[in-house]
């Protein structure tokens, strides 16, 4: 699936934890597996008790992937971003331009600079 095709299905998929949410559909596009959870409260957890999203990604992902400076397109990263709550992080795909990421009213894109940068071959298969 290329890039261009994960974007369009994700525009038209409602958010779903676990499936769909600002964590769970990078990492399936980057091939990573996460700790399982099934709501968003239990995502929360997770999160809390690793002390960040980035810590869980660091682990879930550190050994898969190189860590990267400078993203290309596709490319996989944890960014900060303004949630319900304030700042937040999230998970998030690199357009090339942008940084898009799932929220509960959909996909966003944003310019943003990076805590955390994994390369992802693309295209994926």
């Amino acid at each position: 699936m290329t890039l261009a095709e994960y974007l369009e299905t994700a525009a038209r998929s409602p958010w779903q934890p676990a499936e769909h949410d600002c964590s769970a559909w990078p990492a399936r596009w980057a091939g990573i597996a996460l700790p399982p959870y099934s709501t968003d409260d239990e995502g929360a957890a997770l999160t809390a008790d690793a002390g960040s999203l980035l810590a869980i990604w660091e682990r879930c992902i550190g050994k898969l992937l190189p860590r990267v400076e400078e993203p290309l397109a596709g490319d996989v990263g944890i960014i900060s971003a303004f949630g319900r709550e304030g700042r937040t992080e999230v998970g998030a795909i690199f357009t090339g331009t942008r940084w898009a990421f799932v929220t509960a009213k959909g996909i966003a894109a944003v310019s943003a600079t990076p805590l955390a940068i994994w390369r992802v071959e693309c295209p994926r298969p």
